[in-house]
């Protein structure tokens, strides 16, 4: 009688945990990477948009276009920004709505804010 050989080698189901693992050990490596690379930008990201929601919207609309977009007019005092279309000329307005206490998105230049430009109206008299 003959006796069965031994398998050698791995089985399928242990080819595909090696392959798995590794895809989550280069996933965790990936991270790690970003986090030291870039960390420090998406942080002083955030503070800045923590400190002016509408230029963080108005810089992240020029940055991500890759190059289609320019900052046309900054004011920083009242908090808006234009943003103008290179191939077309057309501007976008981004400013902060008081309000709403967020930032509003309009087509034209400044003189497109509306005329309460979001500002809270004065308080109502109050009754005698």
């Amino acid at each position: 009688m003959d006796t069965p050989s031994q398998k050698k080698g791995l089985g399928p189901l242990a080819w595909i945990g090696i392959g798995c693992g590794s895809i989550v050990v280069l996933g965790i490596i990936v991270v790690i990477a970003v986090t030291v690379l870039y960390g420090g930008k998406f942080k002083q990201f955030a503070e800045d948009a923590q400190k002016n929601p509408a230029r963080a919207t108005a810089t992240t609309m020029v940055t991500v276009s890759g190059g289609k977009l320019e900052m046309a007019a900054e004011d920083d005092a009242n908090k808006r920004y234009t943003v103008r279309e290179k191939q077309t000329g057309t501007l976008t307005t981004i400013y902060w709505n008081e309000t709403k206490k967020a930032p509003e998105i309009i087509q034209g230049d400044f003189s497109a804010i509306p005329a309460d430009g979001g500002a809270p109206s004065a308080p109502a008299p109050a009754p005698k």
